[in-house]
């Protein structure tokens, strides 16, 4: 089975559906033939989390292979539900790490003056609530998922550290001790989180990363995988025209990439 890992969304549904409809066109032949994992953060910073989760739900439903990780994005909604007695702590951090695109996205007025805080926060805890099937998503959300020979996971792994033994903390924010390590974690690690250095996707050798920054760059990247090994990648771009690229896997060693893209679907 073919496995494509698609990395932070952040809000950019229109990218999301492109990204999704080329995935579903390149194995029209075989629907059942192919799974999709959500690196995580599919909410925040850009216009449509709302619609972005939508898109990921209905890929879940069609596909009970596919999975989504949970990001630091998604936890940090799911928090701002489940811990009212530090609503407002949480929502201030989520504010200011582009929650509020996500509040907008889901129906809440931002630009009013509210005379209390907490009237904004029990007009979001509704407007969320009132998505029933995004919520299930999250929460059943895994934490990693892993086969033979690789490893999916929102932010990356603890060097030295058990793969069972890894804290939710490190999956879902690691950044410096996992980035800069050159430890054998088995599985070669696929992981979004931190935005690559040349907003490319970029092979390692140890890990993977696919986090292209596609709220500022248009840029939102899948790996494919089959029988083992990589194929190539695919990631969207915007340059007038919404459309599809792909890439060979040996663009991408361990350098920022510079050359043009190989081909584009249309």
């Amino acid at each position: 089975m073919k496995t494509y890992a698609i990395g932070d969304v952040h809000g950019r549904a229109d990218l999301l559906a492109t990204l999704l409809a080329q995935i579903e066109r390149e194995n029209s032949s075989d629907p059942n033939g192919h799974r999709v994992i959500f690196l995580g953060d599919i909410i925040d910073r850009g216009p449509d989390s709302r619609l972005a989760m939508d898109l990921v739900v209905e890929e879940l439903k069609q596909r009970s292979s596919s999975r989504l990780i949970l990001g630091n994005h998604e936890e940090f909604l799911l928090l701002f539900l489940d811990r009212p007695d530090k609503r407002e702590i949480i929502f201030d951090h989520w504010m200011r790490n582009g929650g509020n695109a996500a509040a907008s996205s889901y129906g809440l007025d931002i630009m009013r003056p509210y005379r209390q805080i907490e009237d904004a926060h029990q007009m979001l805890v509704d407007l969320l609530n009132a998505n029933p099937e995004h919520l299930e998503a999250m929460r059943a959300a895994a934490a990693f998922v892993r086969d033979d020979d690789h490893l999916f996971v929102h932010a990356g792994l603890r060097p030295g550290i058990e793969i069972e033994k890894q804290s939710t903390k490190d999956l879902r924010t690691i950044r410096a001790d996992f980035l800069g390590s050159n430890f054998d974690f088995g599985p070669i690690v696929v992981h979004g989180h931190t935005v690559t250095t040349s907003r490319w996707p970029e092979i390692y050798g140890n890990r993977i990363a696919l986090d292209t920054g596609a709220e500022t760059t248009g840029r939102l990247t899948a790996l494919e995988i089959s029988e083992g090994e990589v194929e190539s990648f695919l990631w969207t771009t915007q340059d007038g025209v919404l459309g599809v690229e792909r890439g060979r896997p040996s663009d991408y060693l361990a350098s920022p990439r510079r050359s043009a893209p190989a081909r584009r679907f249309v």
